[in-house]
């Protein structure tokens, strides 16, 4: 792009948003930080989407007909989104666009291949390889703002403000390939953070999300105390106060599934306690296989270890897609309570403010570097 259009007008953006909330939430969060109009394209997938991005290639195969129809010209100078199913959308565009458009994308499982985009942001714990195009950060890009909060305070101060202080939130994921969360778990769950809640004398604000399940939610509520306030997710429901909880909270409790609920209760600035869950048995024998396919393709060479050609299949499966570094969120648990922005849950209760951690900035300035 010449410098003299770069200065007309800003880049006409397009947000790619499916139907998960934590994508979403760094993909808007992004665009709001840079400042630059942007439109939101909402995307509904089909079956063929569950294929190999390697598979799908550069295409929109995977979208179904009546969410393709936002996507024509005039086409955009930026895409960003997040998460596997948009990459082959995204870069779907900028083929169209005569690779005029550029792609930043968040998340290790569409921007495992950095060299397909312009940038990729992913976490620390992703283990991704490096590369020039791949910007590091320690947690997941969200929307949450001081303005944002500030919002959401006074929007739902009828329903939290009257609740006697101090408050904690209780932040509920659900089973994901990493962690069960099941009518056990979740009933364990809430009967410990209530516990804690009474130990320091706190009203306790819970709300549960897209991926608790029913069963689960139940469970939950039947270990709380009858004065919590809960809100249980549900399509089509009442007014999700989750941004009023992480507004109203004094302290907050979140599960260690959720790596973008962590993300948004850091930005509050207020105590984070991480709630470990069990980890599934599936996912330590998967991480073992992954592990053992890394160490051989960084073992070229030297003696005694597996021969130069295994070394290269191994690396070239990785670099290609068809093997991902394992994601354990335990690293992410361990790096927050190291560099001090998260305690586990069971640690004593420490009220106060922390400074929140401020990587948006630096993803913004890495993304307007392109232009």
């Amino acid at each position: 792009m010449s410098e003299s259009r770069a200065t007309a007008r800003p880049p006409r953006v397009w947000v790619l948003v499916d139907d998960r909330p934590g994508s979403t939430s760094q993909s808007l969060g992004l665009a709001q930080a840079l400042g630059w109009p942007f439109e939101v394209k909402e995307l509904a997938f089909r079956p063929l989407a569950a294929l190999h991005n390697r598979l799908l290639g550069a295409s929109r195969g995977g979208v179904r007909a009546r969410a393709a129809v936002g996507l024509e010209p005039p086409w955009p100078d930026l895409v960003i989104a997040a998460g596997r199913r948009t990459a082959p959308v995204a870069r779907w565009i900028r083929d169209r666009a005569g690779g005029r458009t550029r792609l930043v994308h968040l998340g290790r499982k569409g921007g495992d291949a950095a060299d397909l985009f312009d940038l990729v942001v992913t976490a620390t714990y992703a283990r991704l390889p490096p590369h020039p195009r791949r910007l590091v950060v320690s947690a997941p890009l969200h929307g949450v703002t001081p303005a944002r909060l500030a919002e959401a305070r006074e929007r739902f101060g009828a329903r939290l403000g009257a609740l006697p202080a101090p408050r904690l939130a209780l932040l509920v994921g659900g089973t994901s390939g990493q962690y069960p969360l099941g009518p056990r778990a979740a009933r364990r769950l809430g009967g410990e953070v209530a516990g804690f809640a009474s130990r320091i004398g706190a009203s306790l604000m819970v709300t549960t999300s897209r991926r608790t399940g029913r069963r689960s939610a139940r469970a939950l509520r039947a270990a709380l105390p009858a004065a919590s306030f809960f809100h249980p997710w549900s399509t089509g429901g009442p007014e999700n106060p989750y941004l009023g909880l992480l507004a109203w909270a004094d302290a907050l409790v979140v599960t260690g599934d959720s790596e973008s609920m962590l993300a948004e209760a850091l930005a509050t600035g207020r105590p984070v306690y991480v709630f470990e869950l069990p980890t599934r048995r599936s996912f330590r024998v998967l991480r073992a296989l992954r592990d053992a396919v890394e160490w051989r393709a960084r073992a070229a060479g030297e003696d005694g270890l597996p021969p130069a050609r295994l070394a290269r299949a191994c690396r070239r499966a990785i670099e290609l897609g068809w093997v991902r570094p394992a994601r354990d969120l335990a690293d992410l648990h361990r790096e927050l309570v190291r560099r001090g922005l998260a305690r586990p849950f069971g640690a004593p209760f420490e009220a106060g403010r922390r400074d929140p951690p401020r990587e948006m900035e630096a993803v913004a300035a890495r993304v307007r570097s392109l232009f």
